[in-house]
């Protein structure tokens, strides 16, 4: 499950756009994720990832952009069903 909305604010607003690309670094041989965008603030993210990994915030790796892809399933779990 990923949050429904990106995780950039502008002006003090949340975005209400879904998140498109999950947002990552890569340090070492570790990932670590930071946020969740919409299309709109790829470049906003970078910008504020970059800026954070100057003043150590967060580690100096390669900042990634991963597309999000929506898995869809007709499975269904009945708790109460046990065959």
């Amino acid at each position: 499950m990923v949050p429904e909305r990106c995780s950039i604010m502008v002006s003090r607003k949340v975005c209400i756009q879904p998140p498109s690309h999950v947002v990552s670094v890569l340090f070492e041989k570790e990932e670590y994720m930071i946020g969740l965008v919409c299309n709109d603030h790829i470049l906003l993210m970078k910008r504020k990832a970059i800026s954070m990994q100057k003043s150590g915030k967060i580690n100096k790796g390669k900042i990634r952009f991963q597309k999000i892809k929506p898995v869809v399933t007709d499975c269904v779990l009945n708790l109460k069903n046990k065959d």
